[in-house]
């Protein structure tokens, strides 16, 4: 895991889409690693190394074409997230994934995505910077039993609030609303601010909250 590792991020440096691919791809293939553990041990990393390492305005390219590359392997692993899913008993629980408006970091979310799906979730993945009302249609057409709502910038929180405050005003409350995402990281106190019910961070807690439906 740590020889994989170090060796996706030194492709991953070099922009090396490639590489990147082909790895986690065969590493998957020959049981080296599993799902989660690429998305939290590999590529969550190195999608938070992103944040940290750019900044200057000629970097803004290479955050573009790192993000790029971990969608990319993401995509690419999905056959293996479908194979998964035929040995998981399905739950018949719906769940709709939604960044708010203004939002464009998706990839942590799409991550999220096929979490559920490994859980026995039906996944609907909206995706980023969708607007308000098309979440709720997105919800009136589905039914789902929760909303997943990620925020990257903290400065988006109060679009995500009235994101959630909708949902919970056309559903009655009958959706329960999971937020997760950068910007609540260090700011926990934002989950109840906003209106969020629970808070996900990780893959545990997805197995956690399928436990939870079980009992």
């Amino acid at each position: 895991m740590d020889e994989f590792k170090l060796s996706f991020i030194n492709h991953f440096d070099k922009l090396d889409k490639d590489a990147c691919v082909l790895l986690a791809i065969n590493a998957l293939k020959n049981n080296e690693i599993t799902i989660p553990e690429l998305y939290e041990d590999v590529l969550r990393p190195a999608l938070y190394s992103i944040d940290t390492s750019m900044g200057m305005e000629d970097s803004i390219w290479i955050e573009h074409v790192k993000t790029s590359i971990i969608r990319t392997v993401i995509e690419s692993a999905y056959p293996f997230v479908i194979e998964l899913k035929k040995h998981v008993k399905p739950l018949g629980m719906k769940v709709v994934l939604a960044c708010p408006e203004r939002e464009y970091h998706e990839v942590g979310l799409r991550m999220i995505a096929d979490f559920f799906s490994l859980n026995g979730y039906e996944a609907i993945f909206v995706g980023t910077n969708t607007p308000r009302e098309q979440v709720y249609y997105a919800i009136a057409s589905n039914s789902p039993k929760y909303a997943a709502i990620s925020v990257t910038d903290y400065y988006l929180l109060f679009e995500a609030q009235r994101m959630i405050n909708r949902i919970k005003e056309m559903t009655g409350g009958k959706v329960t609303v999971l937020v997760g995402g950068n910007a609540f990281r260090s700011n926990l106190v934002s989950v109840e601010k906003i209106g969020g019910d629970i808070y996900l961070e990780s893959y545990q807690d997805i197995v956690s909250l399928r436990a939870g439906e079980e009992k």
